[in-house]
């Protein structure tokens, strides 16, 4: 969707209130549609990503996804 304005935050669902990133402000991507954004995780784990979506249409999407450390 273009033209929105797109959020991403994350917090870790295993340690509510403990954990968590300020949601920062995603920039326009390369082709129409596309969104980038950067976070820094605090840890290793399973994170909950939540992407806040306002503009033409307004949506949150929650992903979870498991970060775990590169082997040594």
């Amino acid at each position: 969707m273009s033209g929105a304005e797109v959020s991403v935050g994350a917090d870790m669902p295993s340690m509510p209130m403990a954990h968590n990133v300020k949601p920062v402000k995603a920039k326009p991507g390369a082709a129409p549609g596309e969104y980038d954004a950067r976070i820094e995780l605090e840890m290793y784990g399973e994170w909950a990503l939540k992407l806040n979506v306002r503009g033409p249409a307004r949506d949150v999407i929650v992903k979870k996804l498991d970060f775990r450390e590169p082997p040594r």
